[in-house]
């Protein structure tokens, strides 16, 4: 059960993304939210171009400083009045960013991107490889549909179980589990032996296939993405593959990347 959320925006619009869905979970689960606001400072080139042009610094702190008052507003907004909130302001360390994530149930970011005032990458990279905890990622309009239907994307994976234990309270609580096996015979993933763990929980799951064919990852996440819409789901739970460096988006795999980047959705990822 998720009882500790740990609700997380740089100030840009992924503070009302990730604050509004953190309220909303905390209601169904009856959890408690810490929210935070988090920004790494610059290092490196970015240093030296601040050092050498002090009217760049000034902009720089008055636009951290807005995005820090950003991250209060829609804290007092949307979190401060449900029982026990909590809200922690600038000053946050990455390692200590990662020690509250370990210690809560349940992270919450809004959808990372291109965008400068969309939360960084970085920290959805640190939330998936570092804090060992469920990761959910808000879309910017989810609009009110409720997480009665929620979609699974299995591949028998260490991810996908992973993600699956992660994600019981959400499954106990759905009207409609669809297990969803792309590109593989599902006798040949353990899907039989999956349903009927579902099953001894209370769990009743349908299992469909896919096959996206031999395309491109990108592509792949793409026709999950399309499954997820057809079906009206308001969940989407899956693992995150890929490795630890950053040479792509997040470090992850392009269907991965495609599904975070987009997902229409809430989306639960582990790894």
């Amino acid at each position: 059960m998720y009882k500790s959320i740990l609700a997380v925006s740089e100030g840009g619009p992924d503070a009302a993304m990730s604050f509004r869905l953190a309220a909303r979970i905390a209601v169904l689960f009856d959890a408690i939210v810490d929210a935070v606001h988090f920004s790494e400072a610059r290092r490196g080139d970015a240093d030296i171009a601040l050092q050498s042009m002090p009217f760049l610094k000034t902009d720089s702190d008055t636009r951290l400083e807005g995005r820090a008052r950003e991250s209060e507003r829609a804290y007092r907004e949307l979190i401060a009045s449900l029982k026990g909130a909590t809200f922690s302001g600038s000053g946050l360390t990455r390692a200590r960013l990662v020690a509250m994530g370990r210690e809560s149930s349940l992270l919450l970011l809004g959808r990372p991107g291109t965008d400068p005032e969309n939360i960084a990458p970085g920290t959805v990279h640190a939330a998936l490889y570092e804090c060992a905890r469920p990761v959910v990622i808000a879309p910017p309009h989810p609009g009110h549909r409720p997480m009665s239907s929620v979609v699974v994307a299995w591949n028998g994976s260490a991810q996908a179980a992973r993600a699956v234990g992660y994600a019981l309270p959400f499954l106990a609580r759905a009207e409609n589990v669809t297990i969803l096996v792309a590109g593989a015979a599902p006798d040949t993933v353990g899907t039989p032996f999956l349903v009927r763990t579902l099953g001894r929980h209370g769990i009743a799951a349908a299992v469909e296939t896919m096959d996206p064919g031999d395309v491109s990852g990108r592509t792949r996440g793409r026709a999950l993405l399309d499954y997820t819409r057809e079906r009206g789901s308001g969940l989407l739970v899956m693992g995150a593959y890929g490795h630890g460096g950053l040479s792509n988006f997040l470090g992850l795999g392009g269907a991965t990347a495609k599904v975070i980047a987009s997902c229409p959705v809430p989306l639960l990822l582990a790894h």
